[in-house]
């Protein structure tokens, strides 16, 4: 690799040099995107007290529910996802 990065200025690049390079900096862009993402989610799931926190202790509750009240609330989660749909 470094074959390929260290020669004089006005050396052409072969095309599976190209490619190489092309193929590498694609792989760098997506990995720079997921590690951004993933930090994104980071922040959102320690923010106390926000959206996040809110879903997972509904969630938690709803795990533990008995299967009446579990289908009341999935009911009820059902409407609330129409009604945001709706907008």
């Amino acid at each position: 690799m470094l074959e390929v990065l260290d020669r004089p200025a006005k050396a052409a690049f072969s095309l599976a040099e190209m490619e190489l390079l092309g193929l590498f900096a694609n792989e760098a862009a997506i990995a720079l995107h997921l590690l951004q993402k993933a930090r994104e989610a980071r922040a959102v799931l320690e923010t106390e007290g926000g959206e996040a926190e809110a879903v997972a202790r509904f969630v938690s509750l709803l795990a533990d529910a008995e299967p009446e009240r579990k289908e009341t609330a999935l009911r009820l989660l059902r409407a609330v996802e129409e009604l945001l749909r709706e907008r």
